[in-house]
C-alpha cells in the first residue's frame, strides 16, 4: 500500500484533472480520522491521507460529526456540515476541495 501526504498543483498543468472520468479512477472504499489526517481508503488498497487542515469545516467538527458521512465511492458527504469531498480531490490535491 502506498500513501500520499501532500500534493500540490500548478493551476496551468491540472486542466488534465478535470478531463478525467470517474470510471478512471479508483473508488472510496472507506474514510477514517487518524490524529490530524483523514485516511480515504480506496479500492486498490492505496490509503490516501490528507491534512485534517485542507477542509474548515472538519477540522472545526467534533468527532460524532466528522463519523457521520456518507460515503458513493466518488464522493464523501458529511451533510451535517455541508462538506464534500470527492476522490479527485484526494488524489490531485487541495486546489480542488469544493
Amino acid at each position: 500500500m502506498s500513501s500520499v501526504r501532500v500534493i500540490k498543483n500548478n493551476g496551468k498543468n491540472a486542466a488534465w484533472i478535470g478531463e478525467l472520468s470517474f470510471r478512471q479512477l479508483p473508488r472510496i472504499k472507506d474514510v477514517a480520522f487518524v490524529k490530524d489526517e483523514i485516511a480515504f481508503i480506496l479500492n486498490d488498497d492505496r490509503i490516501i491521507y490528507v491534512p485534517l487542515t485542507w477542509s474548515k469545516k472538519l477540522v472545526k467538527a467534533n468527532s460524532k460529526q466528522r463519523k457521520n458521512f456518507k460515503n458513493n465511492g466518488i464522493h464523501v458527504f458529511w451533510d451535517d456540515l455541508n462538506e464534500i469531498i470527492g476522490v479527485k480531490n484526494i488524489l490531485f490535491g487541495k486546489e480542488l476541495f469544493l
